[in-house]
């Protein structure tokens, strides 16, 4: 059996599910560079000197109109934290699960919470993937109570 690195995904993964994990972790990239350098995310992409394209720019494009309510919704369910004292990694990957909960319905929860965790396993701290999956468990109660997150 091959080994596969933690946070990869195995070779005969389906291209669609490539394709998203590509698109958020672009997406991620942008928004950590947005929040550090104190930029706004559609003045950012103004700059890009590539153009987003597939579920990158769908979910670009979807933050961009979405993000005060997204915000709106971690900030009711990370109990403690305020969002400007959040790691930057937390809080973009927390964005851009809590858009697809939002936006994105076709995308069962147990599947974006699972890949929020393993963006987190990946890119941030040991004690990041317990409070992104505790978060975004109260948010995946409120915004889909039916359909179960495990």
């Amino acid at each position: 059996m091959e080994s596969i690195e933690k946070g990869e995904l195995p070779k005969d993964t389906p291209g669609y599910i490539v394709n998203r994990r590509h698109g958020r972790e672009t997406v991620l990239g942008l928004i950590y560079e947005s929040e550090s350098k104190s930029k706004v995310l559609l003045d950012l992409r103004k700059d890009m000197p590539v153009q987003l394209d597939g579920y990158a720019k769908e979910l670009f494009d979807a933050l961009i109109s979405e993000l005060s309510a997204v915000d709106s919704l971690i900030d009711e369910n990370s109990h403690k934290w305020d969002l400007d004292r959040m790691p930057l990694v937390d809080l973009a990957i927390l964005r851009i699960a809590v858009l697809e909960l939002k936006q994105f319905t076709s995308i069962p929860s147990a599947v974006i919470v699972s890949e929020a965790v393993e963006l987190a396993t990946k890119y941030s701290t040991e004690s990041s993937s317990p409070f992104i999956n505790g978060v975004l468990a109260g948010i995946c109660g409120s915004l889909r109570p039916n359909d179960p997150v495990i």
